[in-house]
């Protein structure tokens, strides 16, 4: 009976999803029809496009029917891959207040046939039960409040190349064979969203609404990537669910990543979410400088370059970011006292008094235009009291033939205009200036700080200096706000400095924040967050800890460990065998890797050989691609990763996940223990160490 059941709900989903489909296609087609016949009647009833009214009109209507077809499609794509697997888990629930239990079947989607829902969307609160629940008495939130009952059945699906189902029943989600089998396939060249194996940990950071903002800390491979996403297109849901509108963006540290992440939220049921970078940044507020990338400046600390680890030190420095901060909230010099027709208005000094006491939370330029609202309001009171003595200086003084009062509205706008302009520019808006300025006066007139006078003057700055920058600019107002975006993820959040940290939360101060990092992949320190308590408290986060790492085998988990600092070895590993760590000793890493990739050509998936540095990588590349000629290089942060051979520096692999990796180390110049932490745990299932 329960086969005939589950095999006649399949076909019921199935035969929905078809129906569901060709009415889409359909209603898809009609809109474009819409299109059509509406510009063909434009341009019959109005040949030479004259009529503006008609045009916007035409305009407006084919938009919409374009953003309802666009729909749609993005409805249509999700289906078609729901087709083969309609649902993922089953929890039966017996509500306390009602006389039967409901059958739950979880997928990607709802799926609904009138009233009746065949499948619930993953991110539903109700789908909780099937990621947090066990048999036996449970409850979830919806927005009605608590709803209790008891769960009297977990059930778990997955399906054949031919589309039969297969399932069984557990006590505990979820069976470690589902995510065993899940994990031990190729990966894909995308990262893979993880919605029918999330674990009870992921669920509870990825549906977190306790409060305003989240930072989920873990090692490599316990999910934080995926986390973030999922938790995106679950806040998405939400929004969508409850009524009110929400816009995201994801800072990510390269555009290699962005590529390799592109497609994770549609494949989650919603649109993409827009990525943007430090570099976008510079482009956006500092267009006059020419900044170099934070690839190159991790490159020079990672070669040992002490001219420029000195510089990072003394621009990144927590003190000199607090001696900016102090500055700026005391600018003060360039007030000038009001005078009308020789009267004294306005003191300088009540001025100057009025800016001291406001605010410090707000910019300068916030405190700058309250400030010259202020004084507005007090000289239009004061023309308004001493109107009458105007008034008759003005019939005094006036030219032969000119109206006396043209003469006090020309006056009246002459002061409160001059005044007002006055305000805005009596504190520096030079921000590159200003840290001249500041770096002077903290440091004094070192070689160090000589050297950045000259690179600002020229405005072709360090990374770090364009940083600092930008976060004068941030600080005095000048930088125009991101106001839309209502919740911002950041990925890595370890690997940008303080300064950088407090400039998002600048410019972005009504969002909400998702953080995901580890500290342990910090490979810069002098360039890094190296606390997880530190990027909580700047974006006043509640802090969750992951401690189980799903990606790599045991045999690779247990290998990369071994670089872990001693308060990290508590970490756990996900329980997968697979093959020992090869480590080898050659005189040519170049032609030991190209043996290990052709002996494996047979294999599906993803290999690349990681290297410390950038320019070893390039060395290496260009030694390896005669062996191979389908290997593809891996340098700069705007190269998209869709090969299936890799070489890339360290640096560029974060996030990232292969199913074999190469670390070629040289004996002369090893990297540290962080670096080989990263590098190691971006492997899936076959490691090999070819130490030269």
């Amino acid at each position: 009976m329960p086969e005939n059941f589950e095999e006649n709900k399949l076909k019921e989903t199935r035969e929905f999803i078809d129906a569901r489909i060709k009415f889409l296609n359909s209603e898809i087609e009609r809109n474009r029809e819409s299109i059509r016949e509406r510009n063909r009647e434009f341009i019959a009833d109005n040949p030479f496009g004259s009529v503006y009214g008609l045009a916007e009109e035409t305009r407006r209507n084919n938009e919409s029917d374009l953003e309802r077809a666009e729909k749609g499609r993005a409805e249509a794509l999700i289906l078609v891959k729901m087709k083969k697997e309609p649902y993922f888990g089953r929890v039966d629930f017996f509500y306390d207040d009602e006389e039967e239990e409901e059958k739950i079947y979880v997928g990607l989607k709802n799926l609904m046939d009138g009233r009746n829902i065949l499948v619930y969307d993953w991110r539903a609160p109700v789908s909780s039960l099937f990621y947090m629940g066990e048999l036996g008495k449970a409850s979830y939130f919806a927005p009605a409040g608590e709803i209790t009952g008891e769960i009297r059945l977990l059930r778990q699906y997955n399906y054949t190349e031919n589309g039969d189902i297969r399932y069984w029943d557990a006590e505990l989600h979820i069976d470690d064979d589902v995510l065993r089998g899940v994990l031990s396939g190729a990966s894909a060249e995308k990262m893979r969203p993880i919605v029918c194996t999330i674990q009870r940990e992921q669920n509870a950071a990825i549906r977190y609404s306790s409060k305003k903002n989240l930072a989920v800390f873990g090692p490599a491979g316990c999910g934080k990537t995926s986390i973030g996403m999922h938790r995106l297109a679950w806040l998405m849901y939400r929004a969508h669910t409850e009524g009110y509108s929400v816009s995201t963006l994801m800072c990510t540290s390269n555009e290699a990543f962005g590529s390799y992440i592109s497609g994770v939220l549609p494949e989650l049921g919603e649109v993409n979410t827009d990525l943007f970078s430090f570099p976008e940044l510079f482009e956006r507020y500092l267009g006059g400088f020419k900044i170099e990338s934070a690839l190159f400046q991790s490159e020079n600390v990672i070669n040992g370059n002490s001219e420029r680890i000195k510089n990072i030190n003394m621009i990144y420095s927590p003190e000199f970011a607090s001696f900016i901060q102090k500055k700026l909230s005391e600018l003060s010099g360039g007030f000038k006292t009001v005078t009308v027709l020789g009267e004294v208005a306005l003191k300088k000094e009540v001025i100057e008094q009025k800016f001291k006491v406001m605010s410090k939370n707000s910019s300068v330029r916030e405190r700058l235009e309250t400030l010259s609202d202020w004084v507005y309001e007090e000289l239009q009171n004061y023309l308004l009291i001493n109107r009458k003595y105007i008034l008759s200086y003005l019939l005094e003084n006036i030219a032969p033939g000119e109206s006396y009062t043209e003469s006090y509205t020309r006056l009246k706008k002459q002061v409160l205009e001059k005044s007002k302009q006055m305000v805005l520019s009596a504190v520096p808006s030079d921000s590159s200036a200003l840290l001249i300025r500041f770096l002077r006066e903290f440091y004094g007139e070192t070689d160090a700080v000589r050297s950045a006078v000259l690179r600002i003057g020229r405005r072709e700055v360090f990374f770090e200096e364009g940083v600092a920058i930008l976060y004068i600019s941030a600080l005095l107002g000048n930088c125009k706000q991101f106001l839309s975006p209502t919740h911002v993820l950041i990925d890595e959040a370890q690997d940008m400095s303080v300064m950088q940290h407090k400039t998002i939360r600048l410019l972005f101060p009504k969002a909400s924040f998702t953080v995901l990092g580890d500290v342990n992949q910090g490979i810069t320190p002098e360039t890094n967050t190296l606390s997880s308590d530190m990027i909580a408290d700047i974006y006043s986060a509640e802090k969750i800890f992951m401690t189980k790492s799903y990606r790599s085998t045991s045999e690779i988990s247990e290998f990369s460990k071994r670089f872990l600092p001693p308060e990290c070895f508590g970490y756990d590993t996900f329980n997968r065998k697979g093959e020992p760590v090869g480590i080898f000793d050659t005189e040519s890493p170049e032609k030991k890797a190209a043996e290990i990739i052709l002996s494996q050509s047979g294999k599906d998936g993803s290999v690349c050989v990681i290297l410390k540095t950038v320019s070893e990588a390039r060395n290496f590349y260009k030694k390896i691609k005669p062996l191979l000629p389908n290997v593809r290089l891996i340098d700069s942060e705007n190269k998209a990763i869709n090969e299936k051979i890799l070489v890339m520096p360290a640096a560029l692999t974060k996030g990232l996940e292969f199913d074999r990796v190469i670390l070629p180390v040289k004996a002369s110049a090893p990297p540290t223990n962080r670096m080989m932490y990263l590098m190691s745990t971006r492997a899936l299932h076959e490691l090999y160490l070819l130490n030269y």
